[in-house]
């Protein structure tokens, strides 16, 4: 028999977790906004019914936020966390029972329809018998996201084996649902520039205590220390501390246990991320004076950002931007020193891991082409690297096109 003081115990840890607020990220209306979004995308798409698996759009559509997906665990441990929407209708969140609490704290959802722990074999079976009762299936035109890392392709397989079983028509409808985030809301725009300052406080702690003698596993702590004290949520990917310069090719390692010298560059690419939106920012730091050729080349770099923010505007064609920023580097002379390096931007936002690099990008090199044009709620990165990397995020508005971090394209002499 359980003894009644542990009963008393878990009843009351019960009643004081249960009693916390939630912090969904974002107001009903807005939620509502981006449903009737998403459904006027799948209208001109011919999607009846879209299956949202992957943790960005689910996110992005009723706020829900775990730190687990199960996409990379054991075969019978499927990852089958999903939203369910319909052109004409609703969305159901389906998830299993043990994820109560957690779709109470993040989710706006309204029809949650979970299963018992132990039936979550039967997972599979459950979302699609629930949705065929809704009529959502038999002769839909059922969209899944197969670009989407979660599930699996395992998974993906046998979710549209069994869509096709139960009547639906399965087609690929990733940018559906990927291309209604692509313009931000002013609400999200809001998020972007808080994480945009998240990123530049933990850039001027890791100032404020970076030393010779540390290993790049310090400065990655002490990095993530100030986003974190900022306010910061965990990143979408590594937030990277490394020697040596990233358009160098070293632009994708991992933090290690190499100590940091006083002749050392340290270079670092973090996001500062706010309800889930991430804001990207590089920044380069040296104990003594940089030599003139890098302050030099800084400088060329950061003038590719005034061309972009001058350029890059609402109703602008993409591919004259890219033309301008490619001759600029031309004429400069630096693009040679490190050609095989891209130049371009990718989308910012909503991101989980494994990783933050959203849909839409655009590439300087080659980019002449592109006939598509920047709009007004864009929020992307630039990447202007030529031998050193200088990485910065920026938004589109109606009158302005603005970086979002607030210090200086400058290498930072610290620890002096």
């Amino acid at each position: 028999m359980l003894d009644s003081t542990i009963t008393q115990f878990l009843a009351d840890q019960q009643e004081r977790i249960s009693g916390t607020e939630p912090h969904i990220a974002f107001s009903e209306a807005e939620y509502a906004n981006r449903l009737t979004r998403l459904q006027q995308a799948m209208a001109e798409d011919g999607v009846d019914t879209l299956v949202l698996s992957s943790p960005e759009s689910q996110n992005w559509l009723h706020g829900l936020a775990l730190r687990w997906y199960k996409a990379n665990g054991p075969r019978d441990w499927r990852p089958l966390t999903c939203t369910v929407v319909r052109v004409d209708a609703g969305f159901i969140l389906f998830e299993g029972i043990e994820h109560t609490e957690m779709i109470r704290r993040t989710s706006a959802a309204k029809d949650v329809r979970l299963l018992p722990r132990y039936e979550r074999d039967g997972m599979l079976r459950f979302i699609v018998n629930e949705s065929k009762k809704e009529g959502w299936v038999d002769g839909s035109r059922v969209g899944i996201e197969l670009f989407s890392a979660i599930p699996n392709p395992a998974v993906s397989r046998m979710m549209e084996g069994a869509l096709l079983d139960a009547g639906a028509r399965v087609v690929d409808a990733t940018l559906t649902a990927r291309r209604v985030r692509m313009i931000k809301s002013a609400d999200e725009i809001v998020a972007v520039k808080k994480a945009a300052a998240i990123c530049d406080a933990g850039l001027l702690h890791l100032a404020e205590v970076l030393r010779p003698g540390m290993t790049e596993l310090d400065a990655h702590g002490e990095l993530i220390r100030g986003l974190s004290a900022a306010g910061g949520e965990p990143a979408g990917l590594h937030q990277v501390a490394f020697v040596g310069l990233a358009a160098l090719g070293v632009y994708h390692e991992i933090s290690g246990r190499r100590v940091i010298t006083e002749d050392d560059f340290l270079d670092v690419d973090p996001c500062g991320v706010y309800k889930r939106y991430h804001s990207n920012r590089s920044q380069l730091y040296a104990f003594k004076e940089p030599d003139a050729g890098a302050v030099e080349l800084l400088k060329v770099l950061t003038g590719a950002f005034d061309i972009l923010t001058e350029r890059a505007r609402p109703g602008v064609r993409i591919g004259d931007v890219n033309a301008e920023l490619y001759a600029y580097y031309k004429d400069a002379g630096v693009f040679e020193i490190n050609s095989s390096v891209w130049i371009g931007g990718y989308e910012m936002g909503i991101a989980f891991p494994p990783d933050w690099v959203g849909e839409w990008k655009f590439t300087v090199v080659g980019g002449e082409h592109d006939d598509r044009v920047f709009e007004s709620g864009m929020v992307a990165n630039f990447e202007s690297m030529c031998g050193i990397g200088l990485l910065d995020t920026f938004v589109i508005e109606d009158d302005r096109t603005s970086l979002l971090s607030k210090l200086p394209h400058e290498i930072m002499v610290v620890g002096q």
